[in-house]
């Protein structure tokens, strides 16, 4: 970890001032795993989750002893997993290990909580130091929920977000599936209708994707949806938000003006963020690193202090370019071509140029106020046009 740490920090001290900086921290447990999820995570049990949360604050003051001198914290996004199976005083108390251990100047606090979270526990999150609730629900249609296996109602989903209300949750947001096998006409207006009714800052629509490797696989390939079907549901979604005052900021995710969820534009700006617990990855400069995988695997590597890390890439300026373009085309705003100049000063601009000129005139790029951006209604084909160019 040492020789890796070193690396970095060269590089960080070339750069100069302090970077602002993500953090986010994996909790790696759920109640149950769902069928259609690719993330990393396992069924809940006692003493893993004590380990767990040890293990998490001894990582964060580990990669504040590493960095802390050139990164400023300004954002933590507690994702997972379930991570409302953490208790308030459990979530101060990783906040307060990440104030102690590094400079902070936080923005924002995410939290990602699922519907059958206890509504009693929403004051105390907002006591410790959380600012935005962003709520699992998937859908608020029945039938694509029971073909989900989610095992709650939309009234139970209603009821915890009217209580977050309550509470005083200024700031909440809602992830929705879309493209699923068993929506019909009513699906999208009794999702619309439930958002309407509670108003959230923040909405994510998201298709199914990575199905080789999970349960839920077999019950897409019995009814999978075509292709042009999955396309006019996220068009149908996307265009009704938007004339509902939830402005789509990226591919997935729209919100009210001035709720973009902080932490996760770092990912699409291109912007460093460090990562906690299994399976996080860090993204420092020109190096990105990935923590194992296994809860287990992951301890034994803190234990033996040779820091957990089971991936370690060091970048060229040729694959950073690459992901710089790949992560900004994500963006509704485009990439800003007097950053891109400034930061890759060996792109040759002529050849970039005119791939962008070939992909306007094909309706798949967009030339703006010295921007370049993919147009919303080609979001889906983003991966594509994104080839085309890098």
């Amino acid at each position: 970890m040492e020789d890796f740490c070193n690396l970095i920090i060269k590089k960080l001290r070339q750069d100069g001032q302090k970077k602002k900086t993500g953090l986010y921290i994996h909790y790696p447990f759920c109640r149950q795993k769902c069928s259609y999820c690719h993330f990393v995570s396992s069924v809940f049990e006692p003493d893993g989750h004590r380990r767990w949360l040890l293990a998490a604050k001894d990582e964060i003051r580990r990669l504040a002893r590493a960095f802390n001198e050139h990164l400023l914290i300004d954002t933590v996004y507690i994702g997972g997993g379930t991570p409302s199976l953490l208790a308030p005083d459990e979530v101060a108390y990783l906040l307060a290990s990440v104030q102690q251990s590094f400079e902070t100047e936080i923005q924002e606090v995410s939290l990602e909580v699922n519907p059958t979270a206890e509504p009693e526990r929403i004051k105390g999150w907002l006591q410790a130091g959380v600012s935005r609730l962003s709520f699992g629900v998937q859908s608020f249609d029945p039938a694509v929920l029971g073909i989900l296996g989610r095992d709650y109602s939309p009234e139970q989903a209603m009821r915890l977000l009217e209580e977050a209300g309550r509470a005083g949750v200024e700031n909440a947001g809602l992830d929705l599936m879309a493209g699923i096998p068993g929506e019909s006409d009513l699906t999208l207006e009794v999702n619309l209708k439930a958002l309407l009714e509670t108003g959230p800052k923040h909405i994510s629509v998201y298709l199914l994707e990575e199905l080789e490797n999970v349960p839920f696989g077999k019950v897409w390939n019995k009814a999978a949806l075509s292709e042009e079907a999955v396309v006019r549901t996220y068009e149908a979604f996307r265009l009704k938000l938007e004339e509902a005052g939830w402005l789509q900021y990226e591919i997935s995710n729209f919100s009210q003006p001035g709720y973009q969820c902080r932490h996760n534009l770092k990912y699409w700006r291109y912007q460093p963020f460090l990562g906690v617990g299994p399976s996080a990855s860090s993204h420092l400069g020109n190096f990105r690193w990935t923590n194992p995988t296994g809860l287990n695997d992951w301890l034994a590597a803190l234990t033996s202090g040779r820091g957990a890390f089971s991936e370690f890439i060091e970048l060229s300026p040729e694959e950073e370019e690459r992901e710089y373009l790949a992560a900004w085309l994500r963006l509704k705003e485009g990439i800003p071509l007097d950053e891109l100049r400034l930061r890759f000063p060996g792109l040759d601009f002529p050849v970039f140029e005119m791939k962008v000129r070939e992909l306007e005139a094909l309706g798949l790029l967009r030339t703006e106020n010295g921007r370049v951006m993919i147009p919303p209604d080609k979001f889906l084909i983003s991966n594509s046009i994104i080839c085309e160019l890098i």
